[in-house]
């Protein structure tokens, strides 16, 4: 059998689709998508998650510390974290030096105790109603996301661990969805101690609390060798070379060239069986986001609700030369529209020029 044929049997062909990728995560603990940037990873994930939610077994759970999902995705249950309407991860002001016992004069100073969750009971609420929630988090300090990502990750373990326990065949299962997940699970933020919880957690979520994983990043140096050995990588185009010496030791020798060459929305699927190379299709957006966020206290107890802030509707000509006649943003006491109203809008609209300039091209 010649270099060609063998090549030929390491893929699949195109009946390899979706819906199976999601049927075999649904039977392991997940995938990580790698490639280099401009590669489609996230639009790739948008693909697999869209037709993830059409499942009513399978909830989705996505931490984005980008912008790309609430901007690009489409219709999902959006909250901002790290906002003033929801900042529960605070600094955390007792954190003390801890002393090295076997090096002289040598503290050692936990980050990762440096930030703490302060318990939202609106946040607990909105994790127990079964919704499919992207988390956009606006922390810009890595450990603090990846406390916050810890604190949701170990919520929804317990809550399924409760529900498999008390009934026998209890289906649910979520999928959690990491973008840059070095994040959470990076080389180095997983030697911690602190970080031993959160890896049992994660090595015992598919068995324990049918929760399977999306890991999304550029490089496999970055994200910890005990996260990516548990996980089935999903290759799309690799150059680096730190990166291609740890890809060499996953992958048939027939394929390593193939890596280096694979086009947009091409990636190579490590199964272990057939290693088929996949096709993903083209990502069309549909809908908007919804913001959710905790309602005001009130005078006698504290209201958890959610707060949905939709898309600001289209004015017809009319209402817009009556705005600017009077300068009133809407007739007949309409609300002003909200600060996320208007960054939708203004989303949309490069949204909307950006497919005009595709078509144009």
């Amino acid at each position: 059998m010649n270099r060609k044929e063998n090549l030929d049997n390491e893929r699949v062909h195109s009946g390899f689709d979706v819906d199976q990728l999601i049927n075999d995560i649904l039977n392991h603990l997940g995938i990580i998508i790698v490639a280099e940037a401009g590669h489609g990873k996230s639009y790739t994930a948008f693909t697999i998650v869209k037709e993830a939610m059409k499942r009513p077994d399978l909830k989705v759970i996505v931490f984005s510390p980008s912008t790309v999902w609430r901007r690009r995705f489409g219709s999902i249950d959006c909250v901002k974290v790290g906002t003033e309407d929801f900042n529960p991860i605070i600094e955390n002001t007792s954190a003390t030096l801890e002393p090295v016992p076997i090096f002289r004069d040598t503290i050692f100073i936990n980050l990762d105790k440096h930030w703490k969750y302060k318990r939202s009971e609106w946040l607990e609420s909105l994790l127990q109603s079964k919704r499919n929630i992207l988390f956009e988090i606006k922390y810009r300090n890595g450990r603090r996301i990846k406390a916050f990502e810890s604190v949701v990750l170990q919520y929804v373990y317990e809550m399924q661990e409760r529900r498999l326990d008390a009934i026998g065949d209890y289906k649910q299962h979520y999928l959690m969805v990491f973008e840059e997940l070095q994040n959470a699970f990076g080389t180095y933020s997983m030697n911690s101690d602190d970080s031993l919880e959160l890896l049992t957690v994660f090595t015992q979520s598919r068995s324990d609390a049918n929760i399977h994983f999306i890991g999304i990043g550029q490089r496999l140096n970055d994200i910890s060798t005990k996260i990516v050995e548990r996980l089935r990588p999903f290759i799309g185009l690799t150059l680096g070379e730190r990166s291609l010496a740890k890809i060499r030791a996953m992958i048939p020798k027939e394929l390593e060239q193939r890596i280096q060459e694979l086009p947009s929305r091409h990636y190579i699927y490590l199964d272990g069986k057939q290693n088929p190379e996949v096709t993903v299709p083209e990502f069309k957006r549909d809908g908007h986001v919804t913001y959710l966020k905790p309602l005001v206290e009130t005078s006698t107890k504290h209201v958890y609700q959610y707060q949905t802030v939709g898309p600001t509707r289209k004015t017809g000509k009319l209402k817009r030369f009556l705005k600017l006649l009077f300068g009133i943003p809407e007739l007949h006491g309409s609300p002003i529209p909200t600060r996320e109203q208007e960054d939708q809008e203004e989303d949309d609209l490069d949204f909307d020029q950006e497919c005009l300039d595709s078509d144009m091209k």
